[in-house]
């Protein structure tokens, strides 16, 4: 049958903090495929008297994300060459803390309904779409591989106790360097309209020099040649010696500098693409000779 299943699940136990903020998921829009598959799920809970999942954001970007990502790569499992494990994952997705049990399903198939039916008749990931302790759900279903489609259902169990809580939806965002994951603590994020990303791990990652002048606020770059100066809470910058108005300025967040992503990539003779339906970042770099 031209349908592949997979699946994983891993536990974790985590003391929860005794207060927790409230808040409300940020809303996400499901495709066709994913709603039906969502209904197909939830249907199959409450016929065996469990409750319906509600639907996680960051779960559901998660699961697009892996869908597109075994895609791309050209791979299927539940350890990827590029995000790591299913636990790797979950931790960079932004999910509230304080969830007990993960849990994953991969499948490639045609369609909603092949995909389901080949689930349902695996009584291990069957077992994954009924265990009773999930209460959130994300369901990716991206176009794309060797079976037409790329389904990936993301699970996680909150405690019963335990208000939902989602961050601030402008963090929702992984920026990808040439394919690798741009790991950082805080993360991107974006404000009127443009993504910022945290300077020293940014250029880090490119291998660019990055000089920080505490007494002025004045961030240096130097990369292939090229010569940037920023200074947070200026909208102007120098490129080579030459002014450039900023439409948004570089500024401080929980001890980082962030810069605006676009403009500096860019000067560098990057790449730069966003992904709405991913909420993805991709920058590519031009091969040279010192940035292989």
């Amino acid at each position: 049958m031209n349908f592949r299943p997979r699946i994983a699940l891993i536990t974790a136990l985590i003391v929860l903090i005794s207060s927790l903020a409230v808040g409300t998921a940020s809303a996400v829009s499901l495709t066709a495929d994913e709603q039906y598959m969502l209904n197909l799920v939830n249907k199959e809970r409450r016929a065996n008297g469990l409750n319906a999942l509600e639907v996680d954001p960051k779960l559901t970007f998660m699961a697009r994300r892996y869908g597109q990502e075994m895609i791309t790569h050209d791979f299927f499992s539940h350890d990827s060459p590029v995000s790591g494990s299913l636990l790797d994952r979950v931790l960079k997705s932004g999910v509230s803390d304080g969830w007990l049990l993960a849990g994953e399903n991969l499948a490639g198939a045609p369609s909603v309904e092949a995909a389901f039916k080949g689930l349902m008749e695996s009584p291990t990931h069957k077992a994954n779409m009924l265990e009773a302790k999930y209460t959130h759900v994300g369901i990716g279903a991206v176009v794309g591989g060797p079976y037409g489609k790329m389904f990936a259902q993301e699970f996680i169990a909150y405690p019963k106790n335990m208000f939902f809580v989602s961050r601030d939806p402008n963090y929702d965002l992984l920026v990808y360097i040439n394919d690798k994951l741009l790991c950082a603590d805080p993360p991107s994020f974006i404000r009127q309209g443009r993504t910022l990303v945290p300077i020293r791990k940014f250029f880090e990652e490119l291998g660019a020099a990055v000089v920080w002048d505490s007494a002025s606020n004045l961030i240096t770059i130097d990369h292939n040649g090229v010569n940037i100066q920023l200074a947070v809470g200026d909208n102007v910058a120098f490129v080579n010696g030459e002014p450039v108005i900023l439409d948004i300025m570089p500024s401080m967040k929980a001890s980082a500098t962030f810069v605006p992503l676009r403009f500096v990539a860019e000067c560098l003779g990057a790449q730069v693409s966003w992904n709405t339906n991913l909420r993805t970042v991709t920058v590519q770099l031009p091969i040279s000779s010192d940035n292989p």
